[in-house]
């Protein structure tokens, strides 16, 4: 059975956080925004969610692509208004009621449109490929994102978000709540940049051998975190660069690197400029090399947890 379009959209309720609803909330308890001035407004939406169902739906029956694009009609709509308006609620009445609503709708789908095609890119790309050595073991590709960051830019996609603020890895996952604010877009720019530099470092290692590893790189639920671990501990006790990642030594680099959970300062500065040269000789950017300073620095902190379970005395003693 197909879904009626037409009954969704005049069903779908105008988010009260978006910046469109509390422009016309503003607006009436002025007096500036007559009722059938905002009855029109909302027809015109309505007329640009039917265009974007007819020209990105195929199926009629999927209710859920449906409300995706009836949400985004919203959605862009009011963000192109916040742009136009800089925010400022007064500002966004007058403009309102001047300009044709598929204007800011244009607006607000030029200021996501590059953020979704990065997303599309990154999920398309964001992975590290077997080599031809190995594409007779049927290795799986690596993701170069945590399951937390793929629920990100999959909600990105629908016009949605699962994060506040930019995070040098998201590893906690969020449930997707709709974007109702520009300030938003900005977040997620610079995360989609995280993301983006942290693929950017990772392809600049020596990653011939990366499938030949036991257990598989593709199994850990962090990946690239593993990775890096394992390049930090092979420099500190081996001086070489690999990727092996084994428990004895993992044990051996707590017990260097690590008093009471903090490591050392001056192994970890000597750790952080280590790869800010390589990445230099590498011919990486600035923002690639800030950003793998920053990662690997989060990821020592982190393993600092595990270093403090070890070194801590038993409860039972």
């Amino acid at each position: 059975m197909t879904t009626n379009k037409f009954s969704l959209v005049a069903e779908a309720s105008l988010d009260r956080h978006l910046f469109l609803a509390q422009t016309l909330a503003h607006g009436e308890a002025l007096g500036g925004i007559p009722p059938e001035k905002a009855d029109t407004l909302y027809q015109s939406i309505a007329a640009i969610a039917h265009k974007l169902i007819t020209m990105k739906t195929t199926d009629l029956s999927d209710e859920a692509a449906l409300r995706t694009q009836i949400h985004a009609a919203f959605t862009l709509t009011s963000l192109g208004l916040e742009y136009g308006s800089q925010g400022n609620l007064e500002k966004a009445v007058r403009v309102l009621l001047k300009t044709r609503v598929v204007k800011f709708f244009q607006i607000g789908n030029t200021l996501t449109g590059k953020l979704l095609g990065r997303a599309r890119e990154l999920l398309a790309h964001g992975v590290i490929l077997p080599t031809d050595a190995f594409a007779d073991m049927e290795a799986e590709s690596i993701r170069i994102y945590t399951q937390a960051e793929l629920d990100f830019l999959k909600a990105l996609l629908t016009y949605k978000t699962t994060i506040r603020m930019p995070q040098v890895t998201i590893r906690d996952t969020q449930l997707p709540r709709a974007l109702t604010r520009l300030a938003e877009t900005d977040v997620i720019d610079r995360q989609l940049a995280c993301i983006e530099n942290r693929m950017h470092y990772v392809k600049t290692l020596p990653l011939e051998n990366l499938f030949s590893l036991h257990p598989p790189l593709s199994i850990a639920p962090d990946a690239i975190q593993h990775l890096t671990l394992g390049l930090i501990v092979n420099l500190v006790l081996y001086r070489q660069i690999d990727f092996q990642l084994a428990a004895d030594a993992r044990e051996d680099f707590h017990q260097l690197a690590y008093v009471n959970g903090e490591i050392r300062p001056s192994l970890r500065q000597q750790l952080l400029d280590w790869i800010a040269h390589y990445l230099e000789q590498a011919h990486q950017s600035d923002a690639v090399k800030q950003y793998a300073v920053a990662y690997w620095d989060d990821c020592l902190r982190l393993e600092g947890r595990e270093a403090a379970a070890e070194q801590a005395p038993s409860a039972l003693q």
